[in-house]
Protein backbone atom coordinates (compact mmCIF):
# COMPACT_ATOMS: atom_id res chain seq x y z
CA UNK A 1 0.00 0.00 0.00
CA UNK A 2 1.29 3.51 -0.77
CA UNK A 3 2.26 5.58 2.23
CA UNK A 4 -0.31 8.22 3.28
CA UNK A 5 0.97 10.54 6.00
CA UNK A 6 -1.25 11.27 8.98
CA UNK A 7 -0.78 14.88 10.07
CA UNK A 8 -1.48 16.46 13.46
CA UNK A 9 -2.27 20.18 13.31
CA UNK A 10 -1.78 22.03 16.60
CA UNK A 11 -3.17 25.51 17.29
CA UNK A 12 -2.41 27.44 20.48
CA UNK A 13 -4.97 30.15 21.24
CA UNK A 14 -5.46 32.91 23.74
CA UNK A 15 -8.14 35.57 23.27
CA UNK A 16 -8.22 34.88 19.52
CA UNK A 17 -11.91 35.55 18.88
CA UNK A 18 -11.34 37.88 15.93
CA UNK A 19 -9.09 35.55 13.94
CA UNK A 20 -9.60 31.95 15.07
CA UNK A 21 -12.62 31.14 12.92
CA UNK A 22 -10.76 32.11 9.73
CA UNK A 23 -7.81 29.96 10.76
CA UNK A 24 -10.07 26.97 11.42
CA UNK A 25 -11.85 27.46 8.12
CA UNK A 26 -8.52 27.42 6.28
CA UNK A 27 -7.91 23.97 7.77
CA UNK A 28 -11.34 22.61 6.91
CA UNK A 29 -10.92 23.91 3.36
CA UNK A 30 -7.89 21.68 2.79
CA UNK A 31 -8.11 19.21 -0.07
CA UNK A 32 -6.35 16.59 2.09
CA UNK A 33 -8.37 15.00 4.88
CA UNK A 34 -6.00 12.60 6.66
CA UNK A 35 -5.28 14.88 9.60
CA UNK A 36 -6.36 15.55 13.17
CA UNK A 37 -6.83 18.97 14.75
CA UNK A 38 -5.71 19.74 18.30
CA UNK A 39 -6.51 23.10 19.88
CA UNK A 40 -4.93 24.25 23.15
CA UNK A 41 -6.46 27.39 24.64
CA UNK A 42 -4.86 29.42 27.42
CA UNK A 43 -8.14 30.14 29.25
CA UNK A 44 -9.43 32.83 26.93
CA UNK A 45 -11.98 35.35 28.17
CA UNK A 46 -12.98 37.15 24.95
CA UNK A 47 -15.38 34.72 23.27
CA UNK A 48 -12.78 32.34 21.85
CA UNK A 49 -14.33 29.46 23.83
CA UNK A 50 -17.69 30.00 22.16
CA UNK A 51 -16.04 29.54 18.76
CA UNK A 52 -14.35 26.36 19.97
CA UNK A 53 -17.59 24.97 21.44
CA UNK A 54 -19.53 25.76 18.28
CA UNK A 55 -17.00 23.79 16.22
CA UNK A 56 -15.92 21.08 18.64
CA UNK A 57 -17.36 18.33 16.44
CA UNK A 58 -14.56 19.15 13.95
CA UNK A 59 -11.81 19.41 16.57
CA UNK A 60 -10.27 16.09 17.62
CA UNK A 61 -9.03 17.34 20.98
CA UNK A 62 -9.19 20.65 22.80
CA UNK A 63 -8.62 22.01 26.27
CA UNK A 64 -8.84 25.44 27.87
CA UNK A 65 -6.65 26.05 30.89
CA UNK A 66 -3.98 28.47 32.04
CA UNK A 67 -0.56 27.84 30.51
CA UNK A 68 2.94 29.30 30.40
CA UNK A 69 2.74 30.56 26.83
CA UNK A 70 2.72 29.20 23.30
CA UNK A 71 5.44 26.56 23.78
CA UNK A 72 3.75 25.16 26.87
CA UNK A 73 0.54 24.94 24.82
CA UNK A 74 2.35 23.24 21.95
CA UNK A 75 3.88 20.72 24.36
CA UNK A 76 0.40 19.85 25.62
CA UNK A 77 -0.69 19.36 22.02
CA UNK A 78 2.30 17.15 21.21
CA UNK A 79 1.45 14.91 24.18
CA UNK A 80 -1.96 14.23 22.57
CA UNK A 81 -0.77 13.99 18.96
CA UNK A 82 -1.30 10.76 17.01
CA UNK A 83 0.09 11.90 13.67
CA UNK A 84 3.40 10.72 12.29
CA UNK A 85 3.89 14.36 11.23
CA UNK A 86 3.13 17.39 13.43
CA UNK A 87 2.59 20.98 12.29
CA UNK A 88 1.86 24.20 14.18
CA UNK A 89 -0.06 27.24 13.00
CA UNK A 90 -0.93 30.46 14.78
CA UNK A 91 -4.57 31.19 15.51
CA UNK A 92 -4.33 34.35 13.39
CA UNK A 93 -2.63 32.60 10.46
CA UNK A 94 -4.11 30.78 7.47
CA UNK A 95 -3.22 27.65 5.52
CA UNK A 96 -3.54 28.01 1.77
CA UNK A 97 -6.04 25.43 0.36
CA UNK A 98 -3.45 23.03 -1.10
CA UNK A 99 -0.93 23.30 1.74
CA UNK A 100 -1.36 19.81 3.21
CA UNK A 101 -1.73 18.02 -0.13
CA UNK A 102 1.37 19.82 -1.43
CA UNK A 103 3.33 18.60 1.57
CA UNK A 104 1.98 15.06 1.21
CA UNK A 105 2.84 14.91 -2.50
CA UNK A 106 6.28 16.25 -1.69
CA UNK A 107 6.84 13.62 1.02
CA UNK A 108 5.63 10.67 -1.01
CA UNK A 109 7.86 11.64 -3.94
CA UNK A 110 10.99 11.65 -1.82
CA UNK A 111 13.11 8.57 -2.29
CA UNK A 112 14.26 8.67 1.34
CA UNK A 113 11.06 9.98 2.95
CA UNK A 114 11.40 7.48 5.82
CA UNK A 115 14.58 9.25 6.95
CA UNK A 116 13.33 12.83 6.61
CA UNK A 117 12.58 14.50 9.97
CA UNK A 118 11.64 18.08 9.09
CA UNK A 119 10.12 19.78 6.04
CA UNK A 120 9.60 23.52 5.66
CA UNK A 121 8.20 25.73 2.91
CA UNK A 122 7.49 29.45 2.42
CA UNK A 123 4.99 31.83 3.99
CA UNK A 124 3.39 35.11 2.99
CA UNK A 125 3.72 37.77 5.67
CA UNK A 126 0.84 40.27 5.62
CA UNK A 127 0.18 43.51 7.52
CA UNK A 128 -2.90 44.59 9.50
CA UNK A 129 -4.63 45.54 6.22
CA UNK A 130 -3.99 42.05 4.80
CA UNK A 131 -1.48 43.44 2.31
CA UNK A 132 1.53 41.32 1.41
CA UNK A 133 4.72 42.55 3.12
CA UNK A 134 7.07 39.81 1.92
CA UNK A 135 7.34 36.12 1.14
CA UNK A 136 9.82 34.32 3.35
CA UNK A 137 11.34 30.88 3.72
CA UNK A 138 14.65 29.23 2.88
CA UNK A 139 15.99 25.71 3.41
CA UNK A 140 17.33 24.72 6.81
CA UNK A 141 21.09 24.52 6.41
CA UNK A 142 23.14 23.91 9.54
CA UNK A 143 26.10 25.90 8.20
CA UNK A 144 23.90 29.01 8.05
CA UNK A 145 20.93 28.24 10.29
CA UNK A 146 23.07 27.82 13.40
CA UNK A 147 23.73 31.56 13.16
CA UNK A 148 20.51 32.91 11.64
CA UNK A 149 17.06 31.37 11.37
CA UNK A 150 16.39 30.77 7.67
CA UNK A 151 13.08 28.93 7.76
CA UNK A 152 9.41 29.75 7.87
CA UNK A 153 8.19 27.76 10.88
CA UNK A 154 4.37 28.13 10.61
CA UNK A 155 2.96 25.10 8.84
CA UNK A 156 6.28 23.26 8.61
CA UNK A 157 6.19 19.50 9.28
CA UNK A 158 8.03 17.78 12.12
CA UNK A 159 8.36 14.01 12.27
CA UNK A 160 6.92 12.98 15.63
CA UNK A 161 10.07 10.98 16.33
CA UNK A 162 11.98 14.29 16.54
CA UNK A 163 10.18 15.11 19.79
CA UNK A 164 10.71 11.58 21.07
CA UNK A 165 14.42 11.94 20.37
CA UNK A 166 15.09 15.55 21.44
CA UNK A 167 12.35 16.33 23.93
CA UNK A 168 9.73 19.07 23.97
CA UNK A 169 9.93 22.85 23.61
CA UNK A 170 11.60 24.83 26.39
CA UNK A 171 8.95 27.02 27.99
CA UNK A 172 11.45 29.63 29.19
CA UNK A 173 11.61 30.72 25.54
CA UNK A 174 8.64 32.87 24.51
CA UNK A 175 9.53 33.57 20.84
CA UNK A 176 12.48 31.44 19.69
CA UNK A 177 11.56 28.08 21.21
CA UNK A 178 10.85 26.57 17.78
CA UNK A 179 14.24 27.74 16.50
CA UNK A 180 16.02 26.47 19.63
CA UNK A 181 14.39 23.06 19.19
CA UNK A 182 15.66 22.69 15.62
CA UNK A 183 19.18 23.56 16.77
CA UNK A 184 19.34 20.55 19.09
CA UNK A 185 20.07 17.91 16.41
CA UNK A 186 22.81 20.21 15.04
CA UNK A 187 24.15 18.94 11.69
CA UNK A 188 22.24 15.65 12.11
CA UNK A 189 18.79 17.10 11.33
CA UNK A 190 17.55 15.44 8.13
CA UNK A 191 15.55 18.28 6.58
CA UNK A 192 13.97 19.07 3.23
CA UNK A 193 12.58 22.25 1.69
CA UNK A 194 9.44 22.52 -0.41
CA UNK A 195 9.64 25.61 -2.60
CA UNK A 196 5.97 26.57 -2.28
CA UNK A 197 4.00 29.06 -0.19
CA UNK A 198 1.73 27.24 2.25
CA UNK A 199 0.79 29.76 4.97
CA UNK A 200 -0.39 33.35 5.28
CA UNK A 201 0.96 34.82 8.52
CA UNK A 202 -0.26 38.02 10.16
CA UNK A 203 2.37 40.57 11.10
CA UNK A 204 2.46 41.39 14.80
CA UNK A 205 2.26 39.38 18.02
CA UNK A 206 5.04 38.07 20.23
CA UNK A 207 7.33 36.99 17.39
CA UNK A 208 7.68 40.61 16.24
CA UNK A 209 9.02 41.87 19.59
CA UNK A 210 12.47 42.74 18.19
CA UNK A 211 14.57 43.11 21.32
CA UNK A 212 13.18 39.98 23.02
CA UNK A 213 13.43 38.02 19.77
CA UNK A 214 17.11 38.83 19.32
CA UNK A 215 17.89 38.19 23.01
CA UNK A 216 16.39 34.71 22.78
CA UNK A 217 18.08 34.10 19.43
CA UNK A 218 21.44 34.98 20.98
CA UNK A 219 20.98 32.54 23.86
CA UNK A 220 19.77 29.76 21.53
CA UNK A 221 22.78 30.04 19.21
CA UNK A 222 25.23 30.31 22.08
CA UNK A 223 23.81 27.64 24.40
CA UNK A 224 22.15 25.10 22.08
CA UNK A 225 24.07 25.47 18.83
CA UNK A 226 27.25 25.89 20.92
CA UNK A 227 28.70 28.46 18.55
CA UNK A 228 31.50 30.71 19.73
CA UNK A 229 30.23 33.47 22.05
CA UNK A 230 31.97 36.10 19.94
CA UNK A 231 30.11 34.96 16.80
CA UNK A 232 26.82 34.81 18.71
CA UNK A 233 27.37 38.33 20.02
CA UNK A 234 28.32 39.57 16.54
CA UNK A 235 25.08 38.31 15.01
CA UNK A 236 23.11 39.68 17.97
CA UNK A 237 24.58 43.17 17.46
CA UNK A 238 24.11 42.92 13.68
CA UNK A 239 20.43 42.01 13.95
CA UNK A 240 19.73 44.58 16.67
CA UNK A 241 21.38 47.28 14.55
CA UNK A 242 19.30 46.37 11.50
CA UNK A 243 16.15 46.38 13.65
CA UNK A 244 16.78 49.84 15.12
CA UNK A 245 17.90 51.35 11.80
CA UNK A 246 14.76 50.00 10.12
CA UNK A 247 12.53 51.47 12.83
CA UNK A 248 14.39 54.78 12.74
CA UNK A 249 13.88 55.05 8.99
CA UNK A 250 10.21 54.19 9.40
CA UNK A 251 9.88 56.89 12.09
CA UNK A 252 11.61 59.48 9.92
CA UNK A 253 9.44 58.64 6.91
CA UNK A 254 6.32 59.33 8.99
CA UNK A 255 7.68 62.63 10.25
CA UNK A 256 9.10 64.22 7.12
Amino acid sequence: MPYTPFITIIIATYNSKLKLESCLQSIWNQDFANYELILIDGLSSDGTLEIILNNQDKINYWISEKDEGIYDAWNKGISKAKGDWITFIGSDDLFYPNALSDYVNFITNLEDFQKVEFISSKMDLVNSKDKLVKTFGLPWDWRISKYINTISHPGSLHKRSLFEKYGLYKTNYKICGDYEFLLRPKENLNSKFMNKVTVRMAQGGASFNGRKLFNEHYHATKNTANINSIYALYFYILQMSKYYIKNLLRFLSFNI
